[in-house]
């Protein structure tokens, strides 16, 4: 549905810089990319089925030729997401860096400069997760989905760079990501980057090491 490179140039882009071109989209393709627009700026439930008819160029009857209801739509906005996770964060994290431990820094590098350019945007996963809480199993999964993706990145990269205990190590860098990103859409700065990626630094430096092959290995945090 989605051309990979032009994927990320939208999500980088975001609608600071005005109005995004729709030419070579499908319909459907249109509706999913404006909704999600709309779904960050007035949250899931707040925005409804008229405004986002209007927000496509689609009638009602259009939008729900393609998605039965309002929740089916959200599901594909999650699907979109998670895919801009995967392909514009995490993979541009590993292409700047081949070592796992610069990977994780990168990681930071590229939230950064998305919640710049996207006037601060936080967890789209996150936000669904939270509003739909016990009332869309479906729903909650998806959002709770691209959070695990992250924390089992984390972990994977730990795990590559050999550092102790990578596990609780990955899921500790994972809720410091987190923090940065909330903080810095709370407070619309992005300061909180910089202090993660200090802690985070110190966290690498004090679990590396060799003696983690002698079982005297211990996590630190």
């Amino acid at each position: 549905m989605y051309n990979v490179k032009r994927l990320c140039y939208e999500w980088v882009k975001s609608d600071v810089v005005g109005e995004k071109p729709m030419t070579n989209l499908s319909k459907k393709a249109v509706i999913i990319e404006k909704a999600y627009d709309a779904f960050y700026k007035g949250g899931f439930h707040a925005t409804g089925v008229d405004a986002l008819a209007d927000d496509a160029g689609v009638s009602k009857r259009t939008l729900y030729k393609y998605f039965p209801t309002k929740e089916h739509l959200i599901e594909a906005v999650l699907d979109h997401y998670g895919t801009m996770v995967r392909t514009c964060l995490i993979g541009a994290a590993a292409e700047r860096a081949t070592d796992p431990r610069e990977q994780i820094m990168a990681i930071f590098d590229v939230r950064r400069e998305f919640m710049l350019r996207q006037q601060f945007r936080g967890c789209l996963a996150q936000q669904a997760a939270q509003e739909y809480r016990d009332r869309n199993v479906r729903i909650e999964q998806l959002g709770e989905a691209t959070i695990h993706y992250f924390e089992t990145h984390f972990i994977a990269l730990c795990k590559q760079a050999k550092l102790r205990e990578s596990t609780h190590l990955g899921k500790h860098l994972h809720l410091i990501f987190q923090g940065a990103v909330a903080t810095s859409q709370m407070r619309r700065d992005v300061a909180a980057f910089a202090t993660a990626k200090t802690i985070v630094k110190s966290l690498i430096t004090q679990n590396a090491g060799n003696d983690a092959r002698s079982g005297k290995a211990r996590y630190v945090s």
